[in-house]
């Protein structure tokens, strides 16, 4: 269901942002799905899913601001997720041409979940659902939940990335942010393909906890998005993770919630089946056909 009833931007936004445009990739044709990465991520998390709906949908995965195709974030703008809200924005068409339903049904991970939070409180009525794993916009345990260990926790591993990245030690920045969030194996199990990717996004990380702790939205902002929301989360993920999606629970209106059973935060990766499979029945619910119209190939 469309959000009719929001005409105008729900949250601030700067009065010009000039960036770049993104890399994405696009397959099919239709009703559009849009779905953004977390961070040290790329478009290619969501090949899953993008398999899933062949033949339902367009979808358009892009990279974000200094991540894989994209262009680095830019030099003189501000630490905000009006950054990459902008330039996915610009990626969908001024006005539909009636080849597609009205509006985008947003995806998102982590970072890219709080960027499509970002895009709907901007242009509430261009967003027909949010399906989200683990979105952090960190500045709501500073609005809502001020002084809890959550937000210490998460506090100390963005000042121990920054710190990382400040000094030029990539590597060690990359251990702490992987090893946080996907355990203690995670960066001793990946290759050396894996680990130079990391390394030329991390330097961007920053900038993504900068952003996520000026997502300050109150509960009755939140409150105002009366879109469908399928809010994921990993039943063993860390705890700043859970308490935000814990208050998003508590102040989106239309909101249905599932936990991945032994899923962390990086669920869509490490149990991409059970994801990509609550994802695809959400997003069936919401619009898109329940099997494909043309060929998965086409």
């Amino acid at each position: 269901m469309m959000n009719a009833t929001l005409d105008t931007p729900l949250a601030s936004q700067p009065s010009h942002v000039s960036t770049a445009p993104l890399f994405a990739r696009r397959h099919g044709a239709g009703d559009r799905v849009l779905c953004l990465h977390s961070s040290t991520g790329s478009h290619a998390q969501w090949r899953d899913l993008t398999e899933a709906l062949a033949g339902r949908c367009e979808t358009i995965t892009p990279d974000l601001h200094g991540h894989g195709r994209s262009p680095a974030w830019p030099a003189e703008a501000a630490n905000s997720l009006h950054i990459d809200a902008h330039a996915v924005s610009a990626l969908l068409p001024d006005a539909d041409d009636g080849s597609a339903a009205p509006g985008v049904h947003l995806v998102g991970h982590s970072y890219g979940g709080a960027v499509a939070l970002q895009i709907a409180l901007r242009e509430p009525r261009r967003v027909r659902s949010l399906t989200l794993y683990e979105p952090v916009p960190f500045g709501l345990m500073h609005a809502c939940a001020p002084g809890g260990t959550a937000l210490g926790e998460i506090e100390d591993i963005a000042g121990s990335v920054e710190a990382l990245v400040r000094r030029g030690d990539l590597d060690g920045a990359a251990r702490v942010f992987v090893s946080y969030w996907g355990g203690a194996a995670a960066w001793e199990a990946m290759g050396p393909a894996q680990r130079t990717a990391v390394f030329a996004r991390i330097v961007t990380v920053p900038r993504h906890f900068a952003a996520l702790f000026r997502a300050t939205w109150s509960a009755r902002l939140l409150a105002c998005l009366t879109m469908p929301v399928l809010l994921i989360h990993g039943a063993a993920t860390r705890a700043p993770a859970r308490c935000v999606a814990d208050l998003l629970g508590d102040a989106l209106p239309h909101v249905k919630r599932i936990e991945i059973a032994g899923a962390g935060h990086l669920g869509p990766m490490t149990h991409a089946s059970a994801v990509t499979a609550a994802m695809l029945g959400h997003l069936q619910a919401n619009g898109l056909p329940q099997q494909p119209r043309v060929a998965a190939h086409a």
